[in-house]
Parts: C-alpha cells; sequence; structure tokens
C-alpha cells in the first residue's frame, strides 16, 4: 500500500508541474484584464510574487511552473488579483527594467509603488520613489515660481495702476 502511495504522490507532483520553453508565451488575467508575455520574462524578473510559481530549472533550461501556487482562471491563464490597468506598468518594468519610463503623476507613482511592493519588485520601488521624490521636488519648485511670477504681476499691475493715475492728473 505505501509504494501505491508514494507513486500516487510523485505522479500527482508531477502533474503540479509543467515545463515550458522560455520562449512560450503565458497568459495572464490580471483584475479581468488579459496579458501575454513570455514565460522568461517572468521567470527572469527578480519579482518574489512570480518566482513563487515560475523558476528555471539549471539543469534543462526549460522553466517549471508549479500549479499548485496560483490560480488557473479556466481559460487557461493565470489569474491574479490585482488591478489590470496598473499591471500594463508593472509588465513595462518586467520587460524593460530600469529603462522602463516612469509616469509623472504622483498619484499613479503612488499606485505603483503599492503594485511594486505586492510583485515583489524592490529595484523598481526604488526607482518609483526617485520619481516621486523628483516630482515633489519639481512641483515645489513650480510653486514657488508661480508665487513669484504672481507677485511680479502683482507688483508691475499695482505700478501700471499709480502711472495711469499720474498722468490723468
Amino acid at each position: 500500500m505505501s509504494t501505491s502511495r508514494s507513486v500516487s504522490k510523485s505522479i500527482s507532483s508531477l502533474q503540479d508541474v509543467s515545463a515550458h520553453h522560455a520562449t512560450e508565451i503565458v497568459h495572464l488575467n490580471v483584475g479581468g484584464k488579459r496579458y501575454a508575455t513570455l514565460y522568461e520574462t517572468l521567470a527572469r524578473s527578480k519579482s518574489v510574487f512570480f518566482n513563487q510559481f515560475i523558476r528555471i530549472d539549471e539543469a534543462s533550461g526549460k522553466v517549471l511552473l508549479y500549479h499548485r501556487y496560483f490560480t488557473d482562471d479556466g481559460q487557461n491563464a493565470i489569474f491574479v488579483n490585482r488591478d489590470g490597468e496598473l499591471f500594463a506598468h508593472v509588465l513595462h518594468f518586467l520587460r524593460d527594467g530600469k529603462k522602463a519610463p516612469l509616469p509623472s503623476d504622483q498619484f499613479l507613482l503612488k499606485q505603483l509603488t503599492r503594485e511594486s511592493e505586492f510583485y515583489g519588485l524592490e529595484n523598481w520601488r526604488r526607482c518609483l520613489h526617485e520619481q516621486l521624490r523628483y516630482e515633489n521636488t519639481i512641483k515645489g519648485d513650480l510653486e514657488d515660481a508661480i508665487v513669484g511670477i504672481r507677485a511680479d504681476v502683482s507688483e508691475i499691475a499695482k505700478n501700471s495702476y499709480q502711472n495711469d493715475r499720474t498722468y490723468q492728473r
């Protein structure tokens, strides 16, 4: 009986893992929005989230997909319960690393920072924090410039008004 159980257990564990070529396409369903990328993109990412169930087998070079650690959406896509629109930015980073463009909108940067934490992308989180600091600095500089311009315009208007009154006398 114990031999039968161990064989059954090892067959079950083999079915739990599938091997894929790095250049095969993997489908993702993130919050209802579908994405397609290469297994290699997810396997080589330094994402703590994806590395839970996608790894590269050093011996064969194949990408191993551990089915017990993710939810299939019923259409052969890995389901991720996150914001599908924000994932587009995550995927850009997974593909391009630090070369991926970052938005200037501060609210979006804060949302993406949260996504970087969820996916366990520490390098991206640092990039987002730097961009957020930069945007805050620019915003502060612009606000200072606007205050200065308003003061100058007010001074010019005041002088213009006084000059008009002088000429009218």
